[in-house]
């Protein structure tokens, strides 16, 4: 029973994951921009004085927060995989993240004062990578554990 609980956990949180990285492709580019400014305010403090401090920018945040996003993503459909199956499907979880990444992307054009690029569709497979790894770094760890 607790097995099923684990899948549901894990769908619902895809099916969250989804509605964010979807929420934020609509917004309007002065939206999507104030909501930067407003993130990177509160960040600035906590770097000031220290040496990524200079490479601290609204362009930075962005890619930040696609990594991290596609990241979610990864683990996300990485772990319903695995609840589902037993096996991680690594390819198969690239290939819907690369399928988000572009609809995302094109969802963007759509959505004033947006522009969509190929770049970000490769920054957000290398997010989705990064949780891909994550969870098997900790499919690696759990297993040694249980032995």
């Amino acid at each position: 029973m607790e097995h099923k609980k684990w899948r549901w956990v894990c769908l619902i949180l895809v099916i969250g994951v989804l509605f964010v990285i979807g929420w934020h492709s609509m917004q309007p580019g002065a939206i999507s921009h104030h909501e930067s400014q407003r993130v990177l305010a509160l960040v600035r403090p906590w770097v000031q004085g220290t040496a990524i401090a200079p490479y601290v920018s609204d362009g930075t945040l962005r890619r930040l927060a696609h990594l991290a996003e596609y990241a979610m993503l990864g683990c996300t459909v990485s772990g319903v995989l695995l609840a589902y199956t037993g096996k991680s499907h690594t390819l198969w979880v690239l290939f819907i993240a690369i399928l988000v990444a572009s609809l995302d992307e094109y969802i963007q054009q759509f959505s004033g004062g947006r522009t969509s690029t190929w770049h970000d569709v490769i920054l957000d497979s290398v997010g989705c990578m990064a949780g891909i790894l994550f969870v098997c770094c900790i499919r690696v760890v759990y297993r040694l554990m249980k032995r």
